[in-house]
């Protein structure tokens, strides 16, 4: 079991002794990070090169590791586990440098289980959102008490540095589904939330966790749209408990297509989710930085991969053509990750780097000089030019 936790001081040092590793704050945290995080939706601690590639990136700069209690029915979390005490114990790095976020909500494979086993004993998760057969979702205290105490101990940690709900927007999904009105649904979405806020700040309190937030997909999302999670309600809920509350992160996709989070205003305040969370120095986590969703089809934002492979030279063109510091003839990933990086606002990309080349291309790129400035004209450019 790994002790302490990051530290402003510490990070910022680390990153300093690694200087081709473009760097930014993580929001109201203090803490430093590169501007590329190793993200762990698909690693595991069955496959080697996982634990080769994420070793390599720790060693590289990278500073920050992105996963999940449901990322590879918990595996992801083993491997962080098995993979970073050995590397602390090594001397190579220290577990103050590192910054390790994680997030709760699905339940799927062993949770759901777990769901199941508790069920027939008549003690059911309570506020579970029994969504589809064998997904099953939940934020109320209980289930997140139980799956921090079960994500500590696979990633053999005292405590976490940031702690996430997990697209809570799922009771959202269901409440449409079921034909619930969506103003009573919304109502008792940030219920809920402002429930699980509550007991995070006990987390917080016990020393188990720093800082909590939350990662959801319909942050930039219409306000329109029933399954939308408006950022400032969600504030307003955090500031409503406590003026030194420990809110301070969130995660959302944004990519070249899916360019919501800076061209859509869908705030109260007449802002886009990516200008709130700035305004209000949240630390901002993009996931999907490669992954584009587009007309119900997956886009795979690489060179000779499926669609953009076909589409590479348009999209390259309209890059040059939003702005001038998103054209070149590097591969069409790292002109994705260059566009996002050189966004003020944006803390830090989580990219999947399962493989050591991936590694090496991800740091190349942040080696690339870029001036990190608002830039929500040119993605409204990119916007209607794609």
């Amino acid at each position: 079991m790994m002790r302490g936790y990051a530290d402003p001081d510490a990070t910022r040092e680390r990153l300093g002794r690694h200087r081709a590793i473009a760097a930014a704050a993580l929001g109201r945290t203090g803490l430093r990070v590169g501007q590329a995080g190793f993200g762990c939706y698909r690693v595991s601690v069955r496959v080697p090169a996982h634990a080769e590639a994420l070793a390599h990136a720790l060693a590289s700069g990278i500073n920050l590791i992105d996963t999940s209690a449901n990322y590879a029915d918990g595996e992801s979390e083993e491997l962080i586990g098995q993979a970073t005490p050995r590397l602390v114990e090594a001397g190579t790095l220290r577990r103050d440098a590192l910054v390790v976020v994680s997030k709760a909500g699905y339940l799927q494979g062993r949770n759901f289980d777990l769901s199941r086993t508790r069920k027939r004993r008549g003690q059911p998760f309570p506020e579970l959102v029994e969504y589809d057969e064998g997904l099953e979702h939940c934020i109320h205290p209980e289930f997140l008490d139980d799956q921090l105490t079960r994500s500590l101990a696979r990633l053999r940690l005292e405590t976490l540095d940031v702690y996430l709900l997990h697209n809570p927007e799922y009771y959202l999904a269901w409440a449409a589904a079921h034909d619930h009105p969506p103003r009573e649904a919304h109502a008792e979405y940030h219920r809920r939330i402002e429930n699980a806020f509550r007991h995070l700040e006990t987390e917080v309190a016990r020393g188990r966790i720093r800082w909590y937030g939350i990662s959801s997909n319909t942050f930039p999302a219409p306000a329109s749209d029933a399954r939308f999670t408006c950022l400032e309600r969600v504030w307003n809920i955090a500031e409503s408990i406590a003026p030194e509350h420990h809110f301070a992160v969130v995660q959302f996709p944004m990519n070249l297509l899916e360019t919501g989070a800076a061209t859509i205003a869908n705030q109260p305040s007449g802002t886009t989710a990516l200008e709130f969370a700035r305004r209000k120095n949240l630390g901002v986590l993009i996931n999907r930085p490669l992954n584009a969703f587009a007309g119900n089809r997956l886009v795979r934002l690489a060179d000779g991969v499926g669609l953009a492979a076909r589409r590479a030279g348009e999209i390259k063109a309209a890059l040059a053509a939003a702005d001038p510091d998103w054209a070149g003839d590097a591969p069409l990933s790292r002109l994705a990750l260059r566009a996002l990086r050189s966004t003020s606002g944006i803390a830090c990309t989580l990219v999947g780097m399962r493989r050591i080349a991936y590694v090496d291309d991800i740091v190349a790129e942040l080696g690339h000089p870029l001036e990190c400035r608002e830039r929500g004209a040119s993605w409204r450019a990119l916007a209607r030019l794609l």
